[in-house]
Protein backbone atom coordinates (compact mmCIF):
# COMPACT_ATOMS: atom_id res chain seq x y z
CA UNK A 1 0.00 0.00 0.00
CA UNK A 2 1.23 3.37 -0.42
CA UNK A 3 2.31 5.46 2.55
CA UNK A 4 3.09 2.20 4.25
CA UNK A 5 6.75 2.45 4.19
CA UNK A 6 7.38 -1.29 2.70
CA UNK A 7 9.50 -0.15 0.28
CA UNK A 8 6.97 0.05 -3.06
CA UNK A 9 8.64 3.04 -4.49
CA UNK A 10 11.80 2.60 -3.87
CA UNK A 11 12.10 -0.73 -5.43
CA UNK A 12 10.74 0.66 -8.47
CA UNK A 13 12.91 2.91 -8.53
CA UNK A 14 15.97 1.08 -7.86
CA UNK A 15 14.65 -1.63 -10.76
CA UNK A 16 14.27 1.10 -13.12
CA UNK A 17 18.08 2.32 -12.59
CA UNK A 18 19.34 -0.97 -13.39
CA UNK A 19 17.16 -1.99 -16.12
CA UNK A 20 18.13 1.56 -18.09
CA UNK A 21 21.85 1.18 -16.91
CA UNK A 22 21.35 -2.46 -18.53
CA UNK A 23 19.55 -1.25 -21.69
CA UNK A 24 22.35 1.14 -22.31
CA UNK A 25 25.09 -1.30 -22.20
CA UNK A 26 25.76 -1.34 -18.22
CA UNK A 27 28.05 2.07 -18.31
CA UNK A 28 27.83 2.95 -15.49
CA UNK A 29 29.43 0.98 -12.43
CA UNK A 30 28.20 -0.18 -9.03
CA UNK A 31 29.37 2.26 -6.94
CA UNK A 32 28.05 5.21 -9.56
CA UNK A 33 24.52 3.62 -9.76
CA UNK A 34 24.58 3.67 -6.05
CA UNK A 35 25.50 6.80 -5.96
CA UNK A 36 22.51 7.89 -8.27
CA UNK A 37 20.44 5.39 -6.40
CA UNK A 38 20.79 7.56 -3.38
CA UNK A 39 19.88 10.84 -5.14
CA UNK A 40 16.30 9.03 -5.45
CA UNK A 41 15.65 7.69 -2.10
CA UNK A 42 16.84 6.48 0.96
CA UNK A 43 15.99 2.94 0.05
CA UNK A 44 17.08 2.56 -3.08
CA UNK A 45 20.89 1.79 -2.35
CA UNK A 46 19.98 -0.67 -0.74
CA UNK A 47 17.00 -2.33 -3.23
CA UNK A 48 19.83 -1.87 -6.12
CA UNK A 49 22.17 -3.74 -3.90
CA UNK A 50 21.65 -6.81 -4.21
CA UNK A 51 22.36 -7.46 -0.27
CA UNK A 52 20.27 -9.75 1.56
CA UNK A 53 20.69 -8.33 4.59
CA UNK A 54 22.49 -4.92 5.32
CA UNK A 55 22.86 -2.27 8.34
CA UNK A 56 22.70 0.84 7.00
CA UNK A 57 22.76 4.91 8.86
CA UNK A 58 23.05 8.54 7.29
CA UNK A 59 19.79 8.23 5.06
CA UNK A 60 20.75 4.61 3.86
CA UNK A 61 23.31 5.68 1.52
CA UNK A 62 25.89 3.75 3.87
CA UNK A 63 25.52 0.02 3.75
CA UNK A 64 27.04 -3.07 5.92
CA UNK A 65 26.11 -5.72 3.68
CA UNK A 66 25.06 -8.77 6.14
CA UNK A 67 24.28 -12.76 5.55
CA UNK A 68 21.09 -13.28 5.22
CA UNK A 69 19.01 -14.38 8.22
CA UNK A 70 16.95 -17.83 8.77
CA UNK A 71 13.25 -17.56 7.34
CA UNK A 72 11.16 -16.75 9.70
CA UNK A 73 7.30 -16.09 9.70
CA UNK A 74 6.17 -12.16 10.27
CA UNK A 75 2.82 -10.79 10.68
CA UNK A 76 2.45 -6.68 8.62
CA UNK A 77 -0.05 -4.49 10.61
CA UNK A 78 -0.74 -1.76 8.29
CA UNK A 79 -3.13 0.70 10.28
CA UNK A 80 -6.04 3.16 7.99
CA UNK A 81 -2.83 6.15 8.80
CA UNK A 82 -0.68 6.41 5.77
CA UNK A 83 2.44 8.21 6.12
CA UNK A 84 4.22 10.48 3.69
CA UNK A 85 7.80 9.73 3.90
CA UNK A 86 8.50 14.00 2.87
CA UNK A 87 6.16 14.73 6.24
CA UNK A 88 7.99 11.62 7.92
CA UNK A 89 11.62 13.13 7.52
CA UNK A 90 10.35 16.26 8.66
CA UNK A 91 9.41 14.98 11.65
CA UNK A 92 12.23 12.93 12.81
CA UNK A 93 14.16 15.96 11.53
CA UNK A 94 12.79 17.67 13.92
CA UNK A 95 12.67 15.18 16.37
CA UNK A 96 16.79 15.11 16.27
CA UNK A 97 17.33 18.73 16.91
CA UNK A 98 15.30 19.07 20.04
CA UNK A 99 17.08 15.20 21.17
CA UNK A 100 20.81 16.78 20.82
CA UNK A 101 23.18 13.79 20.40
CA UNK A 102 22.97 10.35 20.38
CA UNK A 103 24.13 7.64 22.54
CA UNK A 104 27.57 5.42 21.48
CA UNK A 105 26.88 2.22 20.02
CA UNK A 106 29.13 -0.93 18.73
CA UNK A 107 28.02 -2.80 16.21
CA UNK A 108 29.19 -6.26 15.54
CA UNK A 109 28.01 -7.97 12.84
CA UNK A 110 29.55 -11.43 14.10
CA UNK A 111 26.37 -10.76 16.54
CA UNK A 112 23.68 -10.27 13.98
CA UNK A 113 23.35 -14.17 13.48
CA UNK A 114 19.91 -14.72 14.59
CA UNK A 115 16.76 -12.50 14.63
CA UNK A 116 16.58 -12.06 18.83
CA UNK A 117 20.48 -10.78 18.13
CA UNK A 118 18.70 -8.14 15.43
CA UNK A 119 15.84 -7.45 18.49
CA UNK A 120 18.36 -6.33 20.70
CA UNK A 121 19.88 -3.75 18.51
CA UNK A 122 17.22 -2.92 15.88
CA UNK A 123 15.35 0.63 16.38
CA UNK A 124 13.97 2.80 13.93
CA UNK A 125 14.25 6.84 14.68
CA UNK A 126 11.20 7.26 12.32
CA UNK A 127 8.81 5.52 15.37
CA UNK A 128 8.67 8.02 17.87
CA UNK A 129 8.27 11.06 15.44
CA UNK A 130 5.41 8.90 13.90
CA UNK A 131 4.06 7.63 16.83
CA UNK A 132 3.77 10.97 18.18
CA UNK A 133 1.78 12.67 15.71
CA UNK A 134 -0.12 9.76 14.68
CA UNK A 135 -1.77 7.59 17.82
CA UNK A 136 -3.44 4.81 15.81
CA UNK A 137 -0.10 3.64 14.70
CA UNK A 138 1.39 3.92 18.37
CA UNK A 139 -1.68 1.81 19.81
CA UNK A 140 -1.18 -0.65 16.41
CA UNK A 141 2.01 -0.86 17.76
CA UNK A 142 1.59 -2.01 21.02
CA UNK A 143 -1.34 -4.30 20.08
CA UNK A 144 1.24 -6.01 17.76
CA UNK A 145 4.07 -5.97 20.90
CA UNK A 146 1.53 -7.20 22.95
CA UNK A 147 1.24 -10.78 20.97
CA UNK A 148 5.15 -10.59 21.83
CA UNK A 149 6.81 -11.63 18.84
CA UNK A 150 11.02 -11.69 18.59
CA UNK A 151 11.06 -8.60 16.59
CA UNK A 152 8.49 -5.62 16.73
CA UNK A 153 9.07 -2.66 14.52
CA UNK A 154 7.72 0.24 12.27
CA UNK A 155 8.88 -0.24 8.49
CA UNK A 156 10.43 2.53 7.18
CA UNK A 157 8.95 5.84 7.88
CA UNK A 158 5.31 3.79 8.57
CA UNK A 159 2.90 3.58 8.69
CA UNK A 160 3.27 -0.63 8.42
CA UNK A 161 4.62 -2.18 11.59
CA UNK A 162 6.47 -6.01 11.37
CA UNK A 163 6.28 -8.71 13.55
CA UNK A 164 9.00 -11.76 13.25
CA UNK A 165 7.69 -15.01 15.42
CA UNK A 166 9.48 -18.10 16.55
CA UNK A 167 6.87 -20.13 14.88
CA UNK A 168 3.90 -20.36 12.60
CA UNK A 169 1.61 -21.75 15.25
CA UNK A 170 2.90 -18.12 17.55
CA UNK A 171 2.20 -15.93 14.28
CA UNK A 172 -1.27 -17.40 13.46
CA UNK A 173 -2.48 -16.94 17.49
CA UNK A 174 -1.13 -13.29 17.33
CA UNK A 175 -3.12 -12.67 13.76
CA UNK A 176 -6.00 -14.07 15.59
CA UNK A 177 -5.78 -11.74 18.49
CA UNK A 178 -5.04 -8.62 16.11
CA UNK A 179 -7.91 -9.44 14.01
CA UNK A 180 -8.85 -6.20 11.80
CA UNK A 181 -8.91 -3.89 14.81
CA UNK A 182 -5.79 -1.89 14.22
CA UNK A 183 -5.45 -2.76 10.60
CA UNK A 184 -4.65 -4.74 7.51
CA UNK A 185 -3.10 -8.07 8.71
CA UNK A 186 -0.83 -9.66 6.28
CA UNK A 187 0.90 -13.18 7.26
CA UNK A 188 3.81 -13.96 5.23
CA UNK A 189 7.32 -14.93 5.94
CA UNK A 190 11.12 -13.29 5.57
CA UNK A 191 12.97 -14.82 2.58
Amino acid sequence: PIGAGLGGGSTDAGAALSAVNELAGSPLPRAELLHLAARLGADVPFCLSDAPLAVAWGHGERMLALPPLPAAPILLLTPPAPVRTAEAYRWVDAARESAGARGALLLDPAALGGWSDVARMAGNDFESAVFGRLPQIREAFEALARTHPVLCRMTGSGSTLVGVYRSEGDRDDAQAILGRKHGAVTASRTV
